[in-house]
This record gives structure tokens, sequence and C-alpha cells, in this order.
């Protein structure tokens, strides 16, 4: 077998493993419906952050400053989430569905 063959799967190895984690970290923190009421419109993403950490940014491109920012934050389920809508660093819109 050829080096960069081995030198190949070795990358897509810790490629693999890479993902795995950060998949992992989805249910580390899940968001509860507790949670999901102290988060008020206004508040800014840091804010968010305080209360969950299995959020997931809809699509980096939303990153310019002036144009709105959606979040999706999951709960222990897996299946229920949160998401919230932000513009120029503030919350303007949330919605939930199952979280407990």
């Amino acid at each position: 077998m050829k080096k960069s063959a081995i030198a190949g799967g070795f990358i897509l190895g810790l490629f693999m493993i890479v993902c795995a984690y950060k998949g992992s970290t989805v249910t580390n923190d899940p968001l509860t419906l507790a949670e999901y009421r102290k988060i008020k419109a206004g508040s800014s993403e840091k804010t968010l952050f305080a209360y969950a950490n299995t959020c997931r940014q809809n699509s980096e491109s939303e990153r310019a400053h002036d144009y709105p920012t959606t979040w999706t934050c999951y709960g222990a389920d897996g299946s229920s989430n949160a998401v919230f809508f932000y513009s120029e660093g503030e919350m303007f819109s949330k919605s939930q569905t199952g979280l407990a």
C-alpha cells in the first residue's frame, strides 16, 4: 500500500472522529423549557449561550451584521428544539417545540 493512501486513510479517520465528537456535544447540556423562558426579547446571543450549548447557527452566511441570525437549540430528547432569531445582536423572536 502506498504511503499516500495510508496518510489519506489516517486523515479521513481523524475527520470522522472530529465529526462524531461535534455531533455528541449536541446533547451535553440540552435546553430546558425553564431556560427557554428566561431568554427574553432584546437579549444578546451571549445570554442564549449562558443557558444552552446545544445551539447551532442555521447558516454561516447569515453572519452579516445587519442580517438576521437564526440559532436552533436542542432539548434532551433530540427532537425537541427552540429557534431564536437575532438582528443586530438582539433577539427579536423565538419559538419552541416539545421542550420539557
